[in-house]
């Protein structure tokens, strides 16, 4: 199995999405990813196929570009699950909680992006194929090389951490990658996939978008990406309805 790993979040980092793109089959939704960009001619001069992200769906081409890398996703055994922390001062989110008073922010940042990556691949990895490949898109938010290591400790050990009693590790192979060299595209869908939920936390002007964000919704016959939906769903509901697509907002604990 290769799980793709990714982040996106607005200007004032009021909310922080982390995403995970699940494969079992990995080739065969690559393969046909790379076919519909080609077949659309959706190529560099050099015969490449085009990188396309959430953030690049501003006009009608790249719009029917990312619809297609939706039904990939669709016709596929894959799955993806997120994970949104709302970084608001009245959601209760406090950096302290990561850390002791008097040490630096980045050092709470790094712990607590780490720690919600872990409940992200924890509260999944029943789903999980053993002995599989994590790649993670290139990071803003934590420096990749020490961010893949922390990963590493954890779920790269077999009989160790997340992998005890198992003969396999649950990933045999982490690494960050950059999404837009072809052999990483994957990588992109997980992108659309995590970017239409902060497109319904908050739309945007642009209105190819937010006509993705509801092509994701209607595909999937998800009715909302807010909190007040998801939050009210217990996690066999979650599996039974939506098994393909599933949102975790996260909440503080209540001291």
């Amino acid at each position: 199995m290769l799980t793709t790993f990714d982040e996106c979040y607005d200007s004032n980092h009021s909310y922080l999405i982390l995403g995970a793109l699940f494969c079992p089959n990995h080739k065969s939704i690559h393969r046909d990813f790379l076919n519909v960009k080609r077949e659309a001619g959706y190529t560099l001069t050099n015969g490449k196929a085009r990188e396309i992200k959430y953030t690049f769906c501003t006009d009608s081409t790249k719009y029917e570009i990312a619809k297609k890398a939706i039904n990939c996703f669709i016709r596929s055994s894959a799955f993806f699950r997120a994970i949104v922390i709302d970084q608001r001062p009245e959601s209760g989110f406090n950096l302290d909680h990561f850390g002791h008073v008097h040490e630096r922010k980045a050092i709470k940042e790094a712990r607590a992006y780490k720690k919600f990556t872990e409940f992200l691949l924890r509260y999944n990895i029943a789903d999980i194929q053993p002995n599989g490949i994590l790649y993670t898109d290139r990071l803003t938010r934590c420096k990749g090389d020490l961010f893949c290591q922390l990963l590493k400790e954890l779920f790269s050990s077999s009989g160790e951490n997340y992998s005890v009693g198992k003969s396999k590790p649950i990933f045999k192979h982490i690494q960050e990658v950059d999404t837009s060299v072809e052999d990483y595209h994957l990588g992109q869908i997980g992108d659309i996939l995590q970017g239409v939920i902060l497109n319904e936390l908050m739309p945007t002007q642009n209105r190819w978008k937010n006509k993705i964000r509801n092509y994701v919704k209607g595909q999937l016959k998800i009715p909302s990406l807010l909190p007040n939906y998801w939050q009210t769903l217990p996690k066999w509901y979650q599996n039974q309805k939506h098994p393909k697509y599933q949102v975790w907002y996260w909440k503080p604990e209540i001291e």
